[in-house]
């Protein structure tokens, strides 16, 4: 038998693009491995091809991916296809590659070989020491903002010299100050951070010498899920493979949707510039869809530019038309799902289903539907809303409102905020709280004898300021706006604006949902200890994970997974696409391969949802349809969605959308005009009722739609006073100024900060 003879058993049951995948030898090959294409089956197939029939020697063969759980199941596939000890395999991850290398060659290197590798809690420890170092304030210089920067810096293979030559304004020339001397800490410290592990080894490979070495060692290289490699990444395997051009990538530039970690997906559509010679091989033949599903996912997909193009297609038949639902607002969204995931199960009994989402704060009403009908559920990738770090510190707060006798409430609230309380302060509180007192008298008896110094002192007497008012606000104002004045009178949204991570971000907006929630509360009558009542009974729920049959998740969770059914919820501007995307071309584009990424984990039944009305910061806004609705073919859904004004017509008073599908239902003016005139209401300037559903904005000012106020404008801040806008960095939602108040300079997130611009 000739060994390419598809009877080989190495090529047994491939289609033909897979075999020929599997069979190149020697070259660049491009892998474009569509969605559910067999591609794990093809990169180990190939691995173990190279072995047995072109004699190639295992360790001469280097694998790498981004997971270890990916690494693992590929080693231990190629070790069932040929007899290979897995000592002699080189299958890993990218930073298990990085640092068998530096262990090998780090007296090269500013760390040397024995080097400890810091996890992110000793990272901030070694920023903070920095920040200390050089006199810069935390709440301006956030440790974890530091660290997303410089992590950003280092996966573009930039140290601190380098990076200065980019650096334009004052804020990040500090950052770079503390880029340079965090480098040297982890150098005296002789240790590494993550993302010093694929910097120094892509600084080694440099070395002429040293590339040839590896070069020479690793005859042949692989690497899985190519559109997520980052600058470093790509710099790595291009020194490795420089010289022999035996170089296989594998990936699908189709679900590129890591950019906002440093992913760059030109990776993956230059491949064939930096290796012109080159062989590009697609695998479109689907295992896992239906044609209508593919169908749609390729109708949508094709609206993209940056791509090189493929057609998915498939042997199991045309399956059952894409389901789309509107309803007329969010709560009765997620009663629909869940009813319909008990009508599927009687069509699919067993089966795995996934609802998902496009951001965490989405899982709020759908667990609260599933656990009104008391069905078993799963949270991949995530903490249950009301398990949630930030919910539970906003919820001490509301049940120290609620019921000042709660010491657990107390011990959590007092440093969330941190208040510079520690455990021997508040040992010295407890001990003054009089018999039959709470722990709030206990921080007065103290302030009183003048027992409390520093930032403890400042700290708590604002704190007891917040408690004494709380009662009167919470008779004065409706449920949600207490929640918010709790919010912004405990400095917390404060905490996070200051740190201006992706991560706060995320709370951020965890934060506005649990304000909807308290605001459906309110409109079904619930007091303050009723709502903390519904919370309690809601967070305890442990009992329905147990042998859980459906799944929510977001969509970045699901990569990779596949279900017979899958139910896709809040297809809205602003949702999804994510509101912070509208900013760029490349960024509505990413959200459309993340679309794309969504629709393909379906095997058999795809359901699309949305809300013509959702609350968002406890208002009812009227939202408009996703952009990508209409890129999908109309042959392929179940029923046709009808395109106009009618589609989201509330019949509640509020305008539909003039437009659709060019721009999101808020501007960033109008976004900040709510957000100010809630805040308005809740000083007691406007009243406290519940605002009728948001009608449309007006268009933004010319100055505010061109990315926000300019440099000296005038401002005056709700918390700090007047001041002026010295600087502004960022865009959208993202928008963050740096404003000189008397006290001295602040950075504060536009879409939170309530500034308003003085006349």
């Amino acid at each position: 038998m000739h060994p390419a003879e598809p009877d080989h058993p190495l090529l047994r049951n491939l289609n033909p693009p897979q075999r020929e995948a599997v069979t190149h030898a020697n070259g660049p090959l491009l892998i474009l491995a569509g969605a559910g294409s067999g591609k794990t089956t093809v990169i180990t197939r190939r691995i173990a091809w190279l072995i047995e029939e072109e004699g190639v020697r295992p360790g001469s063969i280097l694998a790498m991916t981004f997971t270890n759980k990916a690494a693992g199941e590929m080693a231990e596939r190629v070790q069932r296809l040929v007899s290979v000890p897995a000592g002699q395999l080189w299958v890993s991850t990218f930073h298990s590659f990085c640092t068998r290398i530096l262990r090998r060659e780090g007296d090269r290197t500013p760390v040397g070989r024995d080097f400890v590798i810091f996890d992110p809690s000793d990272q901030r420890s070694l920023v903070k020491q920095v920040l200390a170092e050089l006199k810069l304030a935390e709440k301006q210089f956030h440790p974890k903002k530091m660290l997303e920067v410089i992590s950003d810096f280092k996966n573009r293979c930039l140290l601190p010299q380098e990076a200065r030559e980019e650096a334009m304004d004052p804020w990040t020339r500090k950052v770079l100050d503390v880029y340079d001397l965090y480098q040297r800490g982890l150098k005296q410290n002789r240790a590494c951070d993550f993302d010093d592990l694929l910097l120094h080894t892509e600084r080694l490979f440099r070395d002429e010498a040293v590339q040839a070495t590896y070069a020479e060692r690793f005859r042949y290289i692989l690497v899985d899920e190519y559109q997520d490699t980052n600058k470093a990444q790509y710099l790595l395997v291009q020194h490795l493979a420089r010289r022999h051009h035996n170089l296989c990538v594998v990936g699908d530039e189709d679900q590129s949707i890591y950019g906002w970690r440093g992913a760059d997906i030109r990776n993956i559509l230059d491949f064939q510039r930096d290796f012109p010679e080159a062989v590009q091989i697609k695998l479109e033949q689907n295992y896992r869809s239906t044609q209508k599903i593919l169908d749609a996912a390729s109708s949508v997909i094709a609206n993209n530019t940056q791509r090189l193009g493929k057609t998915l297609w498939t042997d199991l038949g045309a399956g059952h038309s894409i389901t789309f639902k509107l309803l007329d607002e969010g709560r009765l969204e997620a009663e629909f799902v869940v009813q319909r995931i008990r009508e599927e199960r009687r069509a699919y009994p067993g089966a795995r289903m996934a609802v998902l989402y496009r951001a965490n704060w989405q899982s709020r009403q759908l667990e609260e539907a599933l656990r009104g009908e008391n069905m078993p559920y799963k949270l991949v990738g995530g903490t249950k809303f009301y398990e949630r770090q930030e919910v539970k510190d906003l919820l001490a707060y509301l049940r120290l409102v609620s019921n000042p006798f709660d010491l657990v409430s107390f011990r959590r609230s007092v440093n969330a905020p941190s208040r510079g309380v520690g455990p021997t302060t508040l040992a010295r509180i407890e001990a003054a709280i009089p018999e039959g007192g709470t722990a709030l008298e206990g921080v007065a008896a103290l302030l009183r004898a003048g027992e409390l110094k520093g930032r403890a002192q400042r700290e708590l007497v604002r704190f007891l300021d917040l408690f004494r008012k709380a009662a009167d606000e919470a008779k004065a104002l409706g449920l949600s706006a207490l929640v918010r004045w709790v919010l912004v009178e405990s400095g917390y949204v404060q905490m996070l604006e200051e740190e201006a991570t992706l991560e706060a971000e995320g709370r951020l907006r965890n934060l506005e949902e649990f304000i909807s929630a308290a605001a459906e509360a309110e409109s079904l009558g619930l007091r303050l200890a009723e709502f903390l009542d519904r919370v309690t009974l809601a967070s305890d729920t442990d009992e329905l994970e147990e042998a859980a049959l459906l799944s929510l998740m977001t969509i970045h969770c699901a990569k990779g997974l596949e279900f017979p059914v899958v139910f896709l919820v809040g297809m809205e501007e602003d949702v999804f696409p994510n509101r912070n995307a509208r900013e760029t071309e490349d960024g509505i584009e990413e959200e459309r391969r993340l679309f794309y990424v969504a629709i393909t984990r379906a095997q058999h039944k795809l359901y699309l949802t949305a809300a013509r009305r959702r609350r968002m910061m406890g208002q009812e806004v009227l939202c408009m349809p996703s952009r990508f609705l209409r890129e999908l073919p109309a042959e392929g859904l179940e029923t046709p969605i009808r395109w106009g004004t009618e589609l989201y017509q509330s019949g509640q008073g509020a305008q539909a959308p003039r437009g659709f599908g060019g721009g999101g239902g808020t501007s960033v003016s109008s976004e900040l005009n709510r957000i100010r005139g809630f805040f308005e209401r809740v000083k007691g300037v406007a009243a406290a009722e519940s605002p009728a559903p948001a009608r449309p904005a007006e268009p933004a000012p010319e100055e505010e739609r061109s990315g926000g106020w300019p440099k000296g404008t005038r401002v005056l801040s709700p918390r700090f006073g007047r001041g002026v806008i010295t600087a502004a960095t960022g865009n959208g939602d993202g928008l963050t100024y740096t404003v000189r108040f008397p006290e001295g300079e602040k950075r504060i997130m536009a879409r939170f900060g309530m500034l308003e611009k003085e006349v």
